[in-house]
Formats: structure tokens, C-alpha cells, sequence
């Protein structure tokens, strides 16, 4: 277990639709990188197990039922009962971050896998927690992906994974980035940032960039992940596929690139280059207005109230007892997307329940 310790991890982060399944895959073909698709078990639980060092049997037992109940756990189809033995057989005293990264081991890859050299950790969610998984993970390293956010709102609307409102989805976009920005100031060594636009116009340069930063060797086959498409389809139940894992149907391309010229109106874009504002250019992208007129402005507030209180939910969650936290995090997420899929596209929530 000591050797897990010393097995270095890697979070890839960034906006939910903005290329971090796409990341993932590309780490993924390297036979020595377990990495699994999204599951925050590792905050979520880190408020009740993440000071153990001496786990009881009680303490296994009740972190793999809690384990259980994380949104998405299941996709991993992981052996349960391997992995409680597995738990149980520890004798020596071990940190929370070893105990997750035996969790990690247990994900079913569709790629061939050998001994374990990296760990890597795919989370949009993260996306604000890196300073946090710095504490479980002094030597993490971070990698921020970032995709115009116009286009951005276009891939989030097309797959229901948010309330299909502009400013909301915009100014989340900004403050994800400020949120991340803030902590790569003080860590600059642990945190890198590439453009989903760059990372498909030139894969290879941007791919060997960050395998460099995170330590895992570059390899060409990186970019045959899409060869394993029919077997995620034997995999993954078709709701999955379409919503996290399409990706690995295709070659890396930039078909996505620009899509929102031609899929949003003049009014959209005005509403997501004034809620993002200076952010924009601060991550390369280029406003196509900078003056609003008043209904703009009033058309988008609501959008920009809602993603700050949520953001202040989201804080004010974390300081909750643990039960309570659970619950919001755990549940909540499923419940929300039941419901908004039940008003806006309920053929979709049908093939949810399958």
C-alpha cells in the first residue's frame, strides 16, 4: 500500500462539454494509466473518512456502502466484494488518498492495462476543488481544459446536462475559470490550462506538452482511442454513451469549432460576451460585442444571479455535517436532471430509467 503512496496522480478539469472526456481518453490507451471516468467520490467523501489513517472494519465497511451511493459510481462497474477484500487485507495504518487510489484500481478499462505507473482523475466538478485535493495530494498535478464558452453553451444545450440558459451556463464559465486561476497563482508548479481549440488543431504539440507536465510518456497511439468505440457500446448503457462518452466514437477534429455561429442569435451571443466580460480575452477568445444596451443587460441577470447562488450554495454545502452534504451531492445531481429532462426532454429521461 506504502507503493500506492508514491504512484503520482493527475485531475483533469474544466467546464462540463469543454473536452476533459476527450482528455481522458487520450490517457486512457496508455496501458499504465488508470484512469476512470467521473465520479467525486473523493471529496465527497473526504469530509468523513479523510483523516483516517487506522481504518476499522467498521470504517471499510461503511466507506464502501458510502462509496456506493456516489452519483456515477456505477458506470465503473467495479467488483465490490474484490475491493472490500482488498480493503480489509490492509494491516498497516494508511492515508485517505492511498485508500482512493485503490479505489481508482478497481475501474474496468475498456483498454488493455498493465502495472499502474499514474493515476489520473477526470472531474469537471474538481474544477474548484484543486486546492482542497492538494491536501490529500501534495504532489497532484492539474490539467484545465478551456473551450469558447459560446460553444460551450451550444454542446451543454445539445446534451441537457444544465438548464439551457445562457448567462447561467456563461457566467458558470467565468467562474470556474476565476475559481481555478485563483488557486494556479498560488500553485503555478501543480496547474497547466489548454485550450479545447488548440488541443484538437494541433493535438500532438498540445498532447506532448502535457504528457510532459504530468509525466506520462507520449505515445502516437493516444490518438487511436476511437478503434475501442464498439466496445464501449457493449460497455456503457446508450444514455452514458451519448451524455459522457461520445467522444470515443471519432478521430480528434475540430467540426465543434465555431459551432455557435451558426446555432445562436445575435441576442445569445451579446448576453454570453457581456456575462463573461474580460475573461474572454484573459483566455483568448475574442467578444463580437462589447457594448449592451439595457435589455442585455436585465435579459441576462437572472442567469448570473442563479450561478452565484449556486456557487454560494455549493460553499455554504461544504461546511454542512456530513449526512446533509451527502445527501446534496449524492442524490441531488440525479434528482435535478430528472427533473429538468421531465419538463424540457422527457423521451431522454425514458432512456435514463432504462
Amino acid at each position: 500500500m506504502r507503493t500506492l503512496d508514491r504512484i503520482p496522480i493527475f485531475f483533469i478539469v474544466g467546464r462540463p462539454r469543454s473536452g476533459t472526456t476527450l482528455l481522458r481518453a487520450l490517457f486512457e490507451t496508455n496501458p499504465n494509466v488508470y484512469i476512470p471516468p467521473e465520479c467525486q467520490f473523493i471529496i465527497n467523501l473526504y469530509p468523513k473518512y479523510g483523516n483516517l489513517i487506522k481504518w476499522e472494519r467498521r470504517d471499510i465497511i461503511s466507506f464502501i456502502y458510502d462509496l456506493q451511493q456516489q452519483w456515477l459510481f456505477k458506470t465503473w462497474k467495479v467488483d465490490i466484494e474484490q475491493l472490500k477484500e482488498k480493503l480489509l487485507g490492509v494491516r498497516e495504518e494508511i492515508s485517505y488518498g492511498v485508500v482512493c487510489k485503490l479505489v481508482l484500481m478497481q475501474y474496468k478499462s475498456i483498454f488493455p492495462k498493465e502495472e499502474v505507473l499514474f493515476f489520473g482523475d477526470k472531474n469537471p466538478g474538481y474544477t474548484i476543488y484543486t486546492e482542497q485535493l492538494l491536501k490529500i495530494f501534495p504532489n497532484a498535478k492539474f490539467i484545465h481544459i478551456i473551450r469558447d464558452y459560446r460553444d460551450h453553451f451550444v454542446s451543454i444545450k445539445n446534451v441537457d446536462f444544465d438548464l439551457p440558459y445562457i448567462s447561467l451556463i456563461s457566467c458558470k464559465w467565468r467562474l470556474f475559470i476565476k475559481k481555478y486561476r485563483d488557486v494556479m497563482e498560488k500553485y503555478p508548479n501543480s496547474h497547466i490550462e489548454v485550450r479545447y481549440e488548440d488541443l484538437v488543431t494541433y493535438p500532438e504539440k498540445e498532447m506532448k506538452i502535457l504528457c510532459n507536465f504530468v509525466g506520462v510518456p507520449f505515445g502516437a497511439e493516444m490518438f487511436n482511442f476511437h478503434l475501442k468505440a464498439d466496445e464501449a457500446r457493449k460497455f456503457y448503457a446508450p444514455i452514458l454513451l451519448e451524455k459522457l462518452f461520445s467522444t470515443l466514437f471519432n478521430k480528434i477534429n475540430t467540426d465543434k469549432i465555431g459551432v455557435y455561429k451558426t446555432q445562436l442569435s445575435i441576442r445569445q451571443i451579446k448576453m454570453a460576451d457581456m456575462t463573461v466580460g474580460k475573461y474572454a480575452e484573459m483566455m483568448g477568445y475574442r467578444r463580437e460585442f462589447k457594448n449592451y444596451n439595457m435589455g442585455i443587460i436585465l435579459m441576462s441577470s437572472p442567469g448570473i444571479i442563479l450561478a452565484k447562488t449556486l456557487q454560494y450554495m455549493t460553499k455554504v454545502a461544504n461546511y454542512l455535517p456530513y449526512r446533509v452534504r451527502a445527501t446534496i451531492l449524492s442524490r441531488w445531481p440525479l434528482r435535478m436532471a430528472r427533473f429538468y429532462l421531465s419538463i424540457f426532454n422527457p423521451n431522454k429521461l425514458k432512456g435514463l430509467r432504462r
